[in-house]
């Protein structure tokens, strides 16, 4: 019950003092507020953008969006993040063969995501 609490507690306070991107805090100041590590935070913020509430961020920190605009360059953000780890897990992939298996059997499981998503300004 606490973690709903907490949730709501940082949703309403960023909606409350954070809307808009000229009004972001950075993760130190919630931390200290709400007197949890910056992983809490994170795994918060994501917890309410996958429940679909405009949490975004930048260089200054978090904020509630206050237009479609600020969501739109969370999005574009969070899409640059995936394809750079994306790109690191290829890597990791083309680097097995530096490995030979010997004696035990490696198996790899390789998930390919696709996305198709048309976004309308």
């Amino acid at each position: 019950m606490e973690h709903v609490d907490i949730t709501e507690k940082i949703l309403t306070y960023l909606k409350r003092h954070h809307t808009g991107e000229g009004k972001a805090v950075q993760s130190k100041g919630l931390e200290f507020r709400f007197q949890m590590s910056g992983r809490k935070i994170r795994d918060i913020v994501n917890e309410l953008r996958c429940d679909g509430y405009p949490i975004c961020s930048d260089e200054n920190g978090y904020y509630y969006a206050a237009n479609k605009k600020e969501v739109m360059r969370s999005i574009s953000q969070l899409n640059s993040r995936i394809e750079k780890i994306s790109e690191a897990k290829n890597g990791l992939v083309n680097a097995l063969h530096l490995f030979p298996n010997s004696n035990c059997q490696i198996q790899l499981k390789v998930w390919i995501l696709r996305e198709k998503e048309v976004i309308r300004y």
